[in-house]
């Protein structure tokens, strides 16, 4: 059996409308060249011609790519960053189509570091999902599930539909490539979900091939039959042919799997030509190596053995040695030239003053360690004491850097968050907790031994001094051990935050079970609310429960569920709480969990009636590292974990809030295969 790769044209939706998109006929190039070869244009008006030359032209990519890379060059001399990002981006698109993995992966980062410092969501994302598609071509798929999410995260906040949707076809098929079958189907179907609202022609022949490919896979032929057959109409019509070639080979697998090697040559001979016709390295490949396993149950060995020696060549100028180590140099130039600022500036947002009193940490440390000796040489005590007042002068400078890195971090902190949630979250996470983990350790487990050791100090030869001494020593130990507190605090502060960036990092590969969504609700509000209850023993809030019986169980990943649930309840139990406090106890808390059916979807509502949220930052609750809550009772994440989880699920989720009166958040999430509770 093979994997398919799904090439995004969607991608291409940057450059022209949706109209333009949908049938491009080879007349359209053709009549393109004469204006071309008339050369009359010049500046804005020819790199708009090359554009869509470049763009046009679906049946010789090498054409293609030479006007790609003349309006790189137009572009350069122009000084057009726009144009030049359009370029890199046609020309890593040609490239890939042709086998030149390396090139392609080039190209690609060039456009995405342009579309990044122009803050053009839409292209970012793009560049980004061309990234994810030929890391997928060459075989490395954590760096292609790495950047597809990257490319999900922008896309949607770009409201950049179709774009979103092509990326969530590609990760569909990432997970297919790892036999992963039902998170592929919920990829697959996020995207229908948004390709048929759009009531996009192409789209939907990418769906119904991708969907049709997951039931060859799993053995049910007839219906994988017709949506292939039906995707492949479509495509033809839109001259895509890359697929096409990809759906073919899956219908020849198809008859392999009913024992009829004739049907099974006929699609995987059609497969070859077109991929030979135009010119699809990797196509040509697959389809050889698929003639070779025909001819092999058919008994002619002869043409097996050649076609395989084809697949061989074919597939080594895919995946050689050079190409391999030449595309991981690509990525890590990039990501260590264009990551390294982004990280640095979120670090100062999140994290400047944990680091801060880490440096303070250590220095107190360092401190302690030397008051026995101060103890006993006067001398010696007021120079230390000399030193520490030096000591935090320079932690106050250290916080004012701190203030004014941040002052300078807000002037550009919606580009950031909109370029740094998954800029690095996925291979750099595991970095950020390794160096920023064993830091923390020490400030958090070395606070609370030298709190024992003040103590100590305290009851033992502080006693032997003089009053006046021990008096000074006294207050200055008590100084200490609050100071140790609050590093031990914000030391724990930091953990959290690390722990919520590498779940929100973590690409989700949980197993679809059908699920009793009632029971898995009221569990999690008890167990939320019992939670709560044990940490604060003056919390108290009623909660009520109202679910439809006739839901039945829903086919979802229940751990994902019960994440996204338990985020919603602390967050409602912590907004009546605070109104209670803000009332002195004159407020009857209360929060309320519905479940009912709405045609082909469940809803899930969960309403406070705390403290509300202003409607100037509605609009933000989504984002990542965005929060309501006083500083160090919130890292910003969880919404926006939740937000991903429900769409990679093909649902909703929607917020209605009123300041000061109430909040609701409803999750909408479709039925699916659905079983009947009995």
């Amino acid at each position: 059996m093979f994997c398919k790769k799904v090439i995004p044209v969607l991608c291409f939706f940057l450059f022209l409308s949706v109209a333009q998109v949908f049938a491009q006929e080879q007349r359209v190039a053709d009549s393109l060249e004469i204006i071309y070869y008339q050369n009359k244009l010049q500046d804005t008006a020819k790199l708009k011609l090359l554009k869509n030359l470049s763009f046009n032209e679906m049946k010789d990519f090498k054409k293609g790519l030479k006007y790609a890379d003349e309006l790189i060059t137009l572009s350069q001399s122009l000084n057009n960053d726009k144009y030049l990002r359009i370029g890199y981006f046609l020309k890593g698109t040609k490239k890939r189509m042709l086998g030149n993995l390396d090139d392609a992966l080039e190209a690609y980062f060039k456009s995405a570091d342009i579309a990044r410092k122009s803050y053009d969501l839409t292209a970012e994302g793009q560049s980004y999902g061309g990234i994810a598609d030929t890391y997928s071509v060459g075989k490395n798929h954590t760096s292609a599930i790495n950047y597809y999410l990257k490319a999900i995260t922008v896309l949607r906040q770009s409201k950049d539909s179709i774009g979103l949707a092509s990326v969530l076809s590609n990760t569909g098929d990432e997970y297919l490539n790892a036999s992963k079958y039902d998170s592929a189907l919920v990829y697959f179907n996020a995207a229908k979900v948004i390709f048929d609202k759009a009531n996009h022609l192409t789209g939907k022949g990418y769906s119904l091939g991708n969907i049709g490919m997951v039931y060859a896979y799993t053995g049910k032929n007839d219906v994988a039959e017709k949506n292939i057959n039906e995707a492949i109409a479509i495509l033809e019509k839109t001259q895509d042919f890359y697929p096409i070639c990809e759906y073919l080979l899956s219908m020849a697998d198809v008859y392999l799997s009913k024992n009829d090697t004739k049907t099974a040559l006929m699609y995987t001979q059609r497969s070859l030509r077109l991929a030979e016709q135009y010119g699809l390295t990797e196509q040509i490949s697959k389809a050889s190596l698929k003639l070779s396993q025909v001819y092999e149950k058919t008994g002619d060995t002869g043409k097996a053995l050649a076609y395989h020696k084809k697949y061989i060549v074919y597939r080594d100028s895919l995946n050689n040695l050079n190409t391999v180590q030449k595309m991981a140099d690509l990525r890590t130039n990039y990501e260590v030239s264009q990551k390294q600022g982004e990280v640095n500036l979120l670090t100062q947002q999140r994290r400047n003053q944990t680091y801060s009193l880490i440096f303070l940490g250590v220095i107190l440390g360092l401190t302690i360690l030397t008051i026995g000796v101060l103890m006993k040489n006067n001398q010696i005590k007021k120079k230390a004491y000399t030193n520490l007042n030096v000591q935090k002068q320079e932690t106050d400078k250290q916080r004012a850097k701190a203030e004014a890195a941040l002052h300078e971090l807000q002037l550009t902190q919606k580009q950031l968050i909109q370029s740094a949630k998954m800029a690095s979250l996925g291979e750099l996470a595991a970095g950020i907790a390794h160096e920023i983990q064993n830091p923390l350790n020490f400030v958090n487990n070395f606070s609370e031994v030298n709190v024992e050791l003040l103590a100590e100090l305290k009851d033992g030869p502080v006693n032997q001094l003089t009053a006046l001494d021990k008096a000074e020593a006294e207050l200055i130990i008590d100084d200490l051990a609050s100071n140790l507190k609050k590093i031990n605090d914000h030391g724990k502060r930091a953990e959290d935050i690390v722990k919520g960036m590498l779940q929100h990092s973590r690409p989700n590969i949980g197993q679809m079970e059908h699920t009793d969504i009632n029971a898995l609700a009221d569990e999690y509000l008890s167990l939320n609310y019992h939670g709560i209850k044990i940490k604060d023993k003056e919390f108290n809030a009623r909660y009520i429960t109202n679910f439809d019986p006739t839901i039945g169980k829903v086919e979802l990943i229940p751990q994902d569920l019960a994440s996204v649930l338990l985020n919603l309840y602390s967050n409602a139990f912590f907004a009546v709480n605070e109104k209670k406090k803000q009332l002195d106890g004159a407020f009857d808390p209360l929060v309320s969990v519905t479940t009912k059916r709405n045609g082909n979807n469940v809803e899930i509502a969960v309403k406070d009636n705390g403290v509300g949220i202003p409607q100037k930052i509605q609009d933000k609750i989504f984002q990542p590292f965005f929060t309501t809550k006083p500083p160090g009772q919130g890292t910003g994440l969880g919404l926006s974990l939740s937000y991903d989880i429900i769409m990679a699920h093909g649902g909703e989720i929607k917020l209605k809030s009123k300041e000061g009166e109430f909040t609701e958040i409803t999750i909408q999430l479709p039925i699916g295969n659905r079983q009947n509770s009995a």
